[in-house]
């Protein structure tokens, strides 16, 4: 897939990219019952493809609501039009690839049980489908909420989705940031250095177009999110020094990336691991937090603010120092 710059200076802004993606969804849906089969599954792969490039970008609650209609579209024009083999195929795979993105996105809104249903969804069409790596992923989204309660569970999850997903970077992603984290949440140090070992394998085998750009994708994974992924397991699990490696690459691929949701998630990181040394330091971590709070001012998400709280939480327990002020201005994106 073609991807436009981040630096782009004619970027819209956050609020504008959500009316940017309402106004190609449009006349995609008023164009369902005239369009020939053929153009409009170009215009829906257009829009999914539009939402991907500015999804670490955009405001989370405008692309899901573009996609939302656009699903929609994926759902009723098969049925409608009585599609037939690889047609039917590709209707189904872009189907999956939408319906997953939007998984995603409610996950980041702190949407957790919608995130899930229609995680299970793109999981579905997607193996009906044939394609295993596209399932693999969007199962990924299922074990990510189920490990904040049961991180064993979320284990068989991502075990499942990495059988699914074969040799791809959908591997990689399952390895390094499921399994990994995992581990991390039960203190497993030897799984954490075993998955993460096995997702830089995978990569290893990747060529470069598999590996893409940090942030949110569907059929690559970047060198940079795994080095992020591997930095936050490793934090995590108690070894914050062996974590700094990890961290300074992912600082050094996402940091001026364009990518906002990534370059947050890389100031989070920093903040924790700077509380997690063995001499912590609150106002290196206090810096680094708000610093990402600041970059989210546009693009408010609940996983940010869930940050916030865990890090603060963190301070306090380590330092003495929390970080209220933080927290009361991320409190309302929950």
């Amino acid at each position: 897939m073609a991807r436009t710059s981040p630096k782009d200076a004619d970027m819209p802004e956050p609020a504008d990219r959500r009316r940017v993606l309402a106004a190609t969804v449009a006349p995609i849906v008023a164009m369902t019952d005239q369009a020939n089969t053929s153009d409009l599954h170009e215009a829906c792969a257009q829009a999914l493809e539009q939402a991907l490039d500015t999804y670490e970008t955009s405001d989370l609650a405008g692309i899901l609501s573009g996609l939302t209609a656009l699903e929609e579209t994926m759902r009723t024009v098969p049925r409608a039009r009585r599609l037939r083999g690889s047609v039917a195929l590709d209707w189904m795979r872009l189907h999956a690839a939408v319906t997953t993105t939007m998984a995603g996105a409610a996950y980041d809104q702190g949407r957790h049980s919608d995130a899930m249903s229609l995680a299970d969804r793109a999981a579905t069409v997607a193996r009906a489908a044939g394609d295993g790596p596209l399932a693999g992923r969007a199962l990924t989204v299922r074990a990510r909420v189920v490990r904040q309660h049961s991180p064993a569970v979320a284990l068989q999850i991502a075990d499942a989705a990495g059988r699914i997903a074969g040799t791809s970077p959908a591997r990689a992603l399952v390895a390094g940031k499921v399994s990994a984290s995992s581990y991390a949440a039960v203190g497993d140090v030897a799984g954490v250095r075993r998955s993460l070992a096995h997702a830089w394998k995978i990569m290893e085998m990747l060529d470069s177009s598999a590996q893409g750009r940090p942030g949110f994708a569907l059929d690559t994974y970047s060198p940079a999110d795994l080095a992020l992924a591997s930095a936050e397991a490793l934090t995590t699990v108690g070894v914050a020094e062996d974590a700094e490696p990890h961290l300074e690459r992912a600082s050094e691929l996402i940091t001026n990336s364009g990518q906002t949701g990534m370059v947050i998630s890389v100031y989070m990181a920093r903040a924790r691991a700077a509380l997690s040394r063995d001499r912590p330091d609150p106002y290196e971590a206090k810096h680094h937090a708000s610093r990402a709070v600041s970059l989210s001012l546009q693009r408010p998400a609940e996983w940010v603010a869930r940050l916030v709280h865990d890090i603060s939480a963190l301070a306090t327990r380590r330092t003495g120092h929390d970080m209220d002020d933080l927290i009361a201005t991320t409190s309302p994106w929950f």
